[in-house]
């Protein structure tokens, strides 16, 4: 009879250094001793207290808007395991944290990055970065800031550039990905001793397991048969792993789902407690979701469910965080906002505050008292609790928020500047800078008789062409660490006021030149002539009835190519401002000023008075027809940008914001424009 030996056997499972599509899992770097990129100082004892606080811990994709604890599920891509502390190595000269981040499967997006990453050996493209509220004191020595006491942490997020050295190390496999028997299961041992694997056991995969075998040849049943209670054992641990991976799934789902229904508390309680601990699939926690919806909006159509001073929130109404702070920077630029859906948010009563509020920067939150010394380290009794956020983008978040909040109040006081040029000129878009042509085509004379049979005459249009170029006119402007270290709040809010108003000067003075000039235009002949054998529209009378009356004829007199009278017809009057008052008494009073005899004033009510103090004569005069009716003046706005934009220098590692510890903006209006056509215009003097 054959010898009978209890036979064990032993699986290895190894860390695959190389790219591994089907793992989930990923040994993490996430953060490194020593001195951080943003000057803060981690000992030993601040990595033990990180690597504790990890287990278990959350990660984002990036960190939140403001540092606040509450994240959506939604950027949720993994949790943390196996958090321990490293000793120094020369790699890491002053220690680090590793730690297991395990990818959801929902965030696949995520694991291809991961994995593209990898596989051209770029790893350092992906980066983490720990999220906690600590406690520091600024070490005069070494001019970083120590971190003493680490109070929580919020999450350890992935990010592009981290500055604490979080990294990733390498892929992991799970146990059914890396299983191989034919590598890896080494030895068979026993109470007599140690065999080597027999060199004929057939090749097994995971997935041969987990169904019934096919039949073996004679000479291998032995083997197969002694080796069955093992490999069924470990199918068994398989199956039950597959089932906690399904149920901690079902469980993320289930929390995802309930987090973004707009049903009652009451309802979602109920609806957990009737999946909770089980699997399902999606489909039909999704059914019952809006089963309950559609029964819920049918009681309250029935009057049986009332809203007892409930409001239902809308859908996408979810106020983020940096909404509300977007909002109390808006408010410190005096820029109404949408109390019906963020309420009545205060706005930030200082520079400083705003700044703090959104670095986390605790230097500004005020001076620290009663310092003790230790070694070379001056710490304070009671030191402030601040918020780190170990990524390099809390200077181009502040920058962003109030370069918005900037552009929002430039817009503002822009528009609210007095554009009448607008009224008689024509507004147009055009794609680049190059030059533009507009062709001014001619005209046909009157229609010649056709005598029967006879042959219709050939006639031809000439045409000429007004050209310009537009141009781009602009300033930059820095907010400096001083200016918001010493609170100047007024001093900035002035910035988007000051800029709207030269941007808008700019313009009405580039507009009202054409006219104040009398430059030559496409005809190579100044704009204003006088005479019959030129443009005849130029008088010589100071402004008054009169006067205008003789304007009003030259414009109606005006002809085409072909030589007939247009009849054109003035709509404005545009006046320097000393000249305003004497706009007023001509086209306003019912007599003729001035008359011994009270004649009626022909030109009451007959045009409509602009008033421009880009014009500097105190004398000259305009009549201007209607843009509608005529061509008179073109501006012509790059891309159809008609406002001026701010842009803003956000990237903290380059210009002044790193060289002078200055944030830029820079104010940019592109335009240009030119005289169409003589014709709709007149001037006086």
């Amino acid at each position: 009879m054959p010898e009978q030996c209890e036979i064990r056997e032993t699986f290895h499972l190894r860390e695959n250094r190389q790219l591994d599509p089907r793992g989930h899992a990923v040994l993490v770097a996430v953060i490194q001793g020593g001195r951080s990129i943003n000057g803060y100082q981690y000992d030993e004892q601040a990595l033990r207290t990180i690597a504790q606080m990890l287990e278990g811990a959350h990660a984002y994709a990036n960190h939140g808007p403001d540092g606040a604890v509450t994240r959506s599920v939604r950027d949720m891509v993994g949790f943390y395991s196996d958090a321990t502390y490293v000793a120094p190595t020369p790699d890491s000269p002053a220690g680090r944290v590793d730690a297991t981040l395990h990818i959801m499967e929902a965030a696949d997006w995520f694991w291809s990055l991961v994995r593209d990453a990898c596989q051209p050996g770029r790893p350092e493209l992906v980066g983490l970065s720990i999220d906690i509220f600590a406690q520091w004191q600024f070490n005069e020595a070494t001019q970083a800031k120590d971190i003493t006491n680490v109070v929580s942490l919020n999450s350890c997020d992935v990010v592009t550039r981290p500055s604490a050295g979080g990294s990733l190390q390498r892929i992991l496999r799970n146990m059914l990905s890396d299983f191989d028997p034919q590598h890896d299961i080494r030895q068979f041992s026993s109470e007599e001793g140690v065999t080597s694997m027999p060199e004929h056991l057939p090749s097994v995969s995971p997935n041969d397991l987990l169904v019934s075998p096919a039949p073996a040849p004679a000479a291998l049943i032995t083997e197969q048969i002694t080796a069955a209670p093992a490999l069924e054992q470990w199918r068994l641990q398989v199956e039950q792993q597959l089932a906690e991976v399904r149920l901690q799934r079902a469980e993320l789902t289930l929390e995802r789902k309930l987090h973004e229904s707009l049903l009652p508390q009451a309802v979602k309680e109920q609806l957990q407690q009737r999946y909770s601990g089980r699997v399902f699939e999606e489909s039909e926690l999704e059914r019952d979701l809006a089963s309950s919806l559609h029964m819920l909006a049918q009681l309250s159509t029935a009057g049986i469910v009332r809203g007892h001073n409930y409001a239902k929130p809308q859908i996408g109404e979810q106020i983020t965080e940096v909404e509300k702070v977007q909002a109390a920077f808006d408010r410190m630029f005096d820029l109404d906002i949408d109390v019906t859906r963020l309420g009545n948010i205060r706005g930030f009563s200082s520079i400083r505050e705003a700044y703090a509020r959104v670095t986390g920067d605790a230097t500004l939150l005020g001076g620290m008292s009663a310092h003790t010394t230790l070694g070379d380290i001056h710490v304070a009794e009671s030191a402030p609790v601040a918020h780190i956020s170990e990524t390099d983008t809390t200077t181009a978040s502040f920058s962003y928020l109030l370069g918005t909040s900037m552009n929002k109040r430039l817009l503002k006081d822009y528009q609210a500047w007095p554009a009448e040029w607008q009224k008689f000129v024509t507004v147009a878009p055009i794609r680049d800078f190059k030059q533009q042509s507009r062709v001014r085509l001619g005209a046909f004379g009157s229609l010649p008789l056709v005598a029967e049979d006879s042959a219709y005459s050939a006639v031809t249009m000439t045409d000429s062409a007004a050209v310009y170029v537009p141009q781009k006119r602009g300033n930059l402007v820095t907010v400096s660490r001083e200016t918001i270290i010493n609170d100047d709040l007024q001093a900035i809010k002035q910035i988007p006021t000051k800029l709207a108003v030269a941007a808008a000067y700019t313009l009405a003075e580039f507009v009202y030149n054409f006219l104040s000039s009398n430059s030559s235009i496409y005809d190579q002949t100044a704009l204003f002539t006088l005479g019959g054998g030129s443009h005849n529209n130029l008088g010589a009378a100071n402004l008054s009835t009169a006067a205008m009356q003789s304007g009003i004829t030259a414009m109606r007199e005006q002809t085409n190519f072909a030589g007939k009278r247009l009849g054109l017809r003035p709509r404005y009057l545009v006046v320097p401002p000393e000249l305003e008052w004497t706009s007023m008494v001509v086209t306003k009073s019912a007599g003729v000023p001035g008359s011994n005899f009270n004649d009626i004033n022909p030109m009451l009510g007959y045009v409509q008075p602009i008033i421009s103090p880009q014009l500097t004569s105190p004398t000259q005069w305009f009549l201007v027809g209607d843009p509608r009716e005529i061509d008179t003046i073109e501006i012509g706005f790059v891309g159809g940008q008609v406002n001026p934009a701010l842009f803003i220098q956000d990237l903290p590692l380059f210009g002044l914001n790193f060289t002078q510890d200055a944030i830029s903006y820079k104010i940019r209006h592109e335009y240009g424009g030119a005289v169409v056509d003589y014709r709709g215009l007149y001037r006086g003097i």
